[in-house]
């Protein structure tokens, strides 16, 4: 009987930690809308200054909008693994794509500042994804 009373209380905690968290991850979220809105500028900046003229760069925060491993990443990229690590890595650096281990897979996706700051839109980026999708990939 007593094993009964501290099983519900254990789960009693683990559903209020839950809550908790839930709370925590919205107050998060909404921080960081505040903060990448009254900063887009620099943001944009800092990942114009990142990209370049790399449509691999551009590309793979495109291609991340969604959760990608490496390999359909590099497919989709239509590149190497060497290759994509070389491009990737200054945007995981940066923060602007995080790398998540699940199982064996390692699973990619961008930040949610690039969906603030409507990425796709902004016509540096505009441009060289569709310079990716059109296969000029001159500036690498």
């Amino acid at each position: 009987m007593n094993n009964d009373k501290e099983l519900n209380q254990i789960r009693e905690d683990i559903r209020d930690i839950r809550n908790d968290i839930e709370r925590i991850r919205g107050d998060t979220h909404n921080i960081n809308r505040i903060l990448t809105l009254r900063d887009i500028e620099v943001i944009k900046r800092d990942i114009i200054n990142l990209v370049g003229n790399s449509t691999y760069k551009a590309a793979i925060l495109h291609l991340t909008r969604e959760p990608k491993n490496s390999s359909e990443l590099a497919k989709e990229l239509g590149t190497s693994h060497r290759n994509l690590n070389k491009f990737l890595t200054p945007l995981l650096e940066k923060g602007y794509v995080s790398g998540a281990k699940i199982g064996r897979a390692r699973i990619f996706k961008r930040s949610e500042i690039l969906d603030l700051i409507v990425y796709e839109k902004i016509p540096e980026f505009e441009e060289l994804i569709e310079k990716w999708k059109k296969g000029q990939n001159g500036c690498n």
